[in-house]
């Protein structure tokens, strides 16, 4: 193996890969990453076994080959050194990386010990847009569980249906879902059309995503998705179990509607969290037919209360809910958008809270109860 690549490429390419190696590696392998020189490019692979990447550059190559180099070391080792060529070379079951002024030599790890990382397949690949997915999964992704003790909680239900899929995530509090509408049938035959995928996952292809489109694969043993744009793919393991019956909580009926200003909302549960930090976070909303009144009562730092302008149809309401979730959902709001609209029926039942103008997307908060209640 030898290949001539630029260091500002390789630096690159080395802080985005090292985002995949395992930081409590189950095998000593799994600290490394894959060196690999074949068809005049080089591929740079690393995996947790439940997420892979494969990366790949362009460069001089002289020789093929391959070789497991320790992934901290060789990140860090590229980056102090200066923009220009680099010599990659395999010597002897080591890495010998040469600069202009600089040469250093990495003890390397045969590359048959590396688990297998999948690329995108040929056979049940469709092509989406990259910037609907991202969107999707900035507004589904934050609700899924942080907390892996229930796998499928902390993962994105992701389904497939003629001309749209739609992502549904929930921790058990909350729940988003978003519909995507696709400009054709993306799936013909017997093909896997629902996928149940780590939240982790999907924020990682989206956090790196770049261009117009991505092709999504299905692994030939059904296990595996994997993510395709420009020069990168990255593989993702699907959870085992069955997802909630979503459907079950959402809400249906409605006896208050209110229709109020993003910015209006946000600033006031903003100012009213740092009461309510102290309070088991919770936020009161005091819901009358022209304004909200939302409050926080610390008992042992004081209290706060402001009122924002609403428009309400229906019966008032005095509903709390963590303040956290209720930021969660205006923060993955889009810039472009002002109105917001809540639905809701009782104290205690599901609030579902949306986007004016906006049918494709939704979202689910349980309200917490008060003592007085």
């Amino acid at each position: 193996m030898k290949i001539e690549v630029l260091q500002e490429e390789l630096n690159k390419a080395l802080n985005i890969v090292n985002r995949f190696v395992d930081s409590r590696p189950q095998l000593p392998i799994l600290t490394n990453i894959l060196f690999e020189v074949r068809n005049k490019k080089l591929k740079l692979s690393a995996t947790n076994l439940n997420l892979g990447i494969n990366l790949w550059l362009g460069g001089k190559v002289e020789k093929e080959g391959e070789i497991a180099v320790p992934a901290r070391e060789i990140t860090e080792f590229i980056s102090y050194l200066n923009p220009g060529p680099l010599s990659l070379e395999l010597n002897n079951n080591q890495l010998v990386v040469a600069s202009v002024a600089n040469k250093a030599t990495f003890v390397g790890i045969k590359p048959e010990e590396f688990p297998a990382i999948p690329q995108l397949p040929k056979e049940n690949v469709f092509t989406l847009e990259a910037k609907a997915l991202n969107e999707a999964v900035v507004q589904v992704g934050f609700s899924a569980a942080l907390d892996e003790t229930r796998p499928v909680l902390a993962g994105v239900y992701w389904q497939f249906a003629g001309k749209e899929y739609q992502m549904v995530a929930t921790d058990g509090y909350r729940l988003s879902l978003k519909k995507v509408e696709l400009p054709k049938a993306v799936l013909a035959g017997k093909k896997k059309t629902i996928f149940l995928l780590p939240a982790r996952s999907l924020s990682e292809v989206a956090r790196l995503m770049a261009g117009d489109l991505l092709k999504v694969g299905l692994t030939k043993d059904e296990n595996q998705v994997v993510f395709g744009f420009e020069q990168v793919q990255i593989s993702s393991r699907l959870l085992e179990g069955e997802f909630p019956e979503y459907e079950k909580i959402i809400p249906t009926a409605v006896k208050t509607k209110v229709w109020v200003d993003k910015n209006d909302l946000h600033s006031a549960i903003k100012a009213a969290s740092v009461f309510a930090r102290e309070a088991a976070n919770i936020v009161i909303l005091d819901i009358s037919k022209k304004e909200i009144v939302i409050k926080a009562d610390a008992p042992q730092m004081g209290e706060n209360q402001s009122s924002v302008p609403v428009k309400v149809e229906g019966e008032p309401l005095k509903i709390a809910f963590n303040f956290k979730f209720l930021l969660d959902f205006i923060n993955a709001v889009s810039s472009e958008e002002n109105n917001l609209i809540l639905e809701l029926t009782e104290p205690l039942s599901p609030a579902l809270f949306k986007v004016e103008g906006d049918d494709s997307w939704l979202h689910v908060i349980m309200p917490v109860r008060l003592e007085e209640e």
